[in-house]
């Protein structure tokens, strides 16, 4: 069998499997973690990446016959490109899950053996390499890690090669009620086995892979697929385990059933606010619905500056594929990064990706050479670098709610973002708050507008309805 495991200075520890303890021994010594705590995520600007769809290892920048397979994205590609992402500004990665997958599995959710990498990455030394880069140039690494599946077998039943290997650790196949919490914990997702979690020797087993996997990697963070697959009291172990910041994924849009999940991770990916943004950016609904959502989040989740926000992600239609007005997006981008919560990037924004469904939202990356030069990559670099991090202070405010215009304060900044698309134009006059004075100077980040605060408000100019970030 294949192990993971490799890097120097020795450490030893027990990884569970479905027979019995087996003990390995680290052998080289494993990244140092930046940071593992909720409190040192709160600052973090992610960007997500597919492995296979970031960077190829010999740079080369031909187009991906098969988008629906393997297309030869590898770890070494990442770190060749580190650079390019530290060019604006992120200071995470969020990575594909690691594990030996079956055929066609390029995304890495369909894990045959937890215990062996999945070679078409790379080596356990090329991943070592990944995260030390990273750290190195000051960026934490998030895994994407799988618990509630496996892969479908060649021949139904025959899970010869699975970490789990008898099809008595795998819930009774069956397709899953919504409606029913059970039936969503233990029927199985898209057709994929759906693991028994409540065996004591599989349970074991998860832990001890998690735990494996941050300890010989030094990863910062975990992000976790199909949280709400499993049942809950299943997580606080898991979780000890990586003992690692974690954010969870329970795709659904209604709070108040997605908000108690946030008892068992650090985060929750906030879908709840995604249906809200797609409708209001993409779609020019009134900005009152994002007051609303917010308001919602704030009575059911425990702490909403830790919900990772996004407007694009590797599950759902890029926000361009709706609509190819650039400046919605970056009004879309905007709100997310400088809103309560981790802000989550998708690789590809800065290129102006527009793909629709799985697996066209999922393109090669290295096809657009990597263009620093591009709007989108620009426009990016000038929100997290200029805005995100050079303002003081995080406490978000909400101070003016209008059906096209929507304005809070974070810090010392009054962020003013709008749905009327790339053809506004016309004055806007927008409220500031009490906590920023008449008479106040303000600078937008974007434009190099200057404006002055009067009556408590300002008025300035849009301009091809940009967003405004005023310090």
């Amino acid at each position: 069998m294949k192990t993971i495991l490799s890097a120097v200075a020795t450490a030893t520890f027990m990884l569970a499997t479905s027979a019995n303890p087996v003990q390995y021994k680290i052998q080289k010594r494993s990244p140092t973690p930046l940071g593992t705590t909720a409190d040192d995520w709160k600052t973090k600007t992610v960007y997500q990446l597919l492995t296979d769809r970031f960077s190829k290892t010999d740079g080369s920048t031909n187009s991906c016959g098969d988008i629906s397979t393997y297309c030869g994205g590898t770890y070494q590609g990442i770190t060749n490109k580190l650079d390019y992402i530290a060019g604006m500004g992120f200071d995470a990665i969020w990575i594909s899950p690691i594990p030996e997958n079956q055929a066609n599995g390029y995304h890495g959710y369909w894990a045959t053996d937890f215990n062996s990498l999945n070679s078409n990455f790379g080596s356990s030394d090329d991943l070592i390499n990944l995260v030390n880069a990273a750290h190195q140039k000051g960026i934490s690494v998030m895994l994407d890690v799988v618990a509630n599946h496996a892969g479908i077998p060649q021949t139904s039943g025959d899970y010869s090669g699975y970490t789990f290997n008898s099809a008595s650790q795998y819930h009774t196949e069956c397709d899953i009620d919504f409606n029913n919490q059970t039936s969503v914990e233990q029927c199985w997702l898209s057709g994929l086995p759906d693991i028994n979690t409540e065996d004591d020797n599989v349970i074991n087993t998860l832990y001890g892979i998690v735990g494996n996997w941050t300890k010989t990697y030094g990863f910062d963070a975990i992000r976790i697929d199909t949280f709400r697959h499993i049942r809950k009291d299943f997580w606080p172990s898991y979780l000890a385990s990586a003992n690692v910041f974690s954010t969870a994924e329970v795709a659904d849009g209604d709070s108040s059933y997605v908000g108690p999940y946030q008892n068992y991770s650090d985060s929750i990916i906030n879908y709840p606010l995604y249906y809200p943004i797609t409708r209001v950016f993409g779609s020019k609904n009134s900005m009152t619905q994002l007051s609303q959502q917010i308001a919602t989040n704030k009575q059911y989740f425990k702490d909403i500056t830790l919900l990772t926000t996004f407007v694009d992600n590797h599950d759902n239609p890029r926000f361009l594929y709706g609509t190819s007005d650039t400046s919605l997006f970056k009004n879309a981008l905007t709100f997310v990064m400088l809103t309560d919560g981790i802000p989550v990037y998708y690789y590809g924004s800065e290129q102006g990706f527009n793909g629709g469904a799985d697996p066209a939202n999922r393109a090669p990356l290295w096809t657009s050479s990597f263009d620093t030069t591009t709007d989108l990559y620009t426009f990016t670099s000038t929100l997290v670098k200029d805005a995100r991090k050079k303002i003081s202070g995080t406490t978000v405010t909400e101070v003016d709610v209008q059906d096209n215009v929507y304005a809070f304060t974070r810090g010392n900044a009054l962020v003013v973002v709008n749905n009327q698309g790339s053809s506004a134009s016309g004055s806007v006059t927008v409220k500031v708050g009490s906590g920023i004075q008449d008479g106040t100077s303000l600078k937008d980040v974007f434009t190099n507008t200057t404006v002055s605060v009067s009556g408590g408000s300002i008025t300035y100019n849009l301009h091809n309805g940009m967003p405004s970030v005023f310090l």
